[in-house]
């Protein structure tokens, strides 16, 4: 299933952030339910994505630690030879230092920047709830039904 980059998400919730309907405040306040499900939703899915890279992350380091503490099967070293004796006080800044390390790290980095993202987003639909109260209180009081 196709999930959503951060520059999506944030176009999406450029159009679902403001009040859109001075005139049916109710409406507006009902729309909040719709818009907040859906945020769950997205935050749930990126932190599951989250979830699953942590742990080939932690699979890949084992990998990499087995690969350059030279403990790795001789079929990885025929594909990919390493032909250097790592001491192990080095050994963290070897795998720490690999590529395939550094754009699993990237990745994570950046579906932990998304759900923070998503967590200001529905914070701020919790706070267009309060937005819309305020507006008809005021709609209220001009009103003079207060």
């Amino acid at each position: 299933k196709y999930i959503m980059n951060l520059e999506e998400l944030k176009k999406e919730a450029y159009k679902d952030l403001p009040i859109t309907d001075q005139e049916h405040l109710d409406q507006e306040s009902f729309r909040n339910q719709e818009i907040k499900s859906r945020w769950l939703d997205y935050k749930s899915r990126f932190e599951l994505l989250l979830v699953k890279n942590q742990g080939d992350y932690q699979k890949l380091y084992r990998a990499k630690w087995e690969y350059y503490g030279g403990k790795a099967d001789a079929k990885v070293y025929a594909s990919k030879p390493f032909d250097f004796k790592v001491l192990k006080t080095d050994l963290a800044m070897y795998i720490n230092s690999d590529d395939e390390i550094i754009e699993l790290g990237a990745k994570i980095e950046y579906l932990k920047t998304v759900i923070k993202y998503i967590e200001g987003v529905i914070k701020s639909i919790d706070n267009r709830g309060w937005d819309v109260s305020h507006a008809i209180a005021w709609k209220k009081f001009e009103a003079g039904m207060m």
